[in-house]
């Protein structure tokens, strides 16, 4: 459970299937959960680094070009599942580089070697994305007025050199290549399921094609849901998050 704001929080729930699901229906939702990693791990190791920050942002850029790699016609992947998969992955990439960013800050407060407007000039950097992504990446920067005069103000008096080189130090240190080898769950949109005769009919890779699976309760949602599978017991458990006051 976790708590949004004043008085709401975000709770998951879960449904279960109520009879186990066929080896036929089963590999076939374990093929949409092994693209949909695939998938991911592809746009983890092409816009993990730092030269794809700028594209992340609001996220069009990396959309569009994946559309044109041909990585979804080569998998053979239902738009509705392959760009939840995008999206997912880009979600990770922001999170990993909020996670960095914190860490490098961290590691600023503690530097005793460093002045106070050294502190501040690194803290401005890291709050502004385009000045980080520019100083990362050894671009000139393009900044609004405002933010100019601002950036001017924080680097007078210190030695910009020095400070950008240990910045890049710093992320180096901390960025990792992310990866999944998760090969038994996806995300589903409203678009890929629905639900009726006390159970949910879940969108396969085949045109027009759904498979039934009757649930153990018939509460119905309509929202993002994440499907988590299990081979060997034929199971299946559905995560729904919900808004509660």
């Amino acid at each position: 459970m976790r708590i949004m704001s004043g008085n709401t929080i975000c709770k998951t729930i879960r449904q279960y299937n109520k009879e186990p699901v066929s080896m036929e229906d089963m590999c076939k939702l374990l093929e949409i959960a092994d693209d949909y990693g695939k998938v991911k791990n592809y746009v983890y190791q092409r816009y993990g680094g730092i030269k794809s920050i700028e594209k992340l942002y609001p996220g069009y850029t990396v959309q569009n070009e994946m559309t044109a790699s041909g990585l979804r016609e080569s998998l053979n992947m239902p738009s509705v599942y392959f760009y939840l998969a995008v999206y997912d992955a880009l979600g990770d990439i922001k999170s990993h580089w909020s996670k960095v960013k914190k860490l490098v800050q961290e590691s600023v407060h503690r530097n005793e070697n460093f002045t106070p407007k050294d502190k501040h000039y690194l803290r401005f950097i890291l709050k502004v994305n385009n000045c980080f992504e520019s100083v990362l990446n050894d671009k000139p920067l393009k900044l609004p007025d405002t933010l100019q005069k601002k950036y001017e103000e924080a680097a007078s008096d210190v030695d910009i050199r020095r400070l950008d080189n240990y910045l890049k130090r710093q992320v180096r240190r901390h960025l990792k290549k992310l990866h999944t080898d998760e090969t038994d769950g996806f995300s589903i949109s409203e678009r890929a399921y629905r639900y009726g005769d006390h159970g949910i009919y879940i969108s396969v890779k085949e045109k027009r094609k759904r498979i039934y699976i009757p649930l153990t309760d018939s509460n119905q949602y309509d929202r993002q849901l994440f499907i988590r599978l299990f081979k060997e017991s034929g199971r299946l458990e559905i995560f729904v998050p919900i808004k509660i006051r």
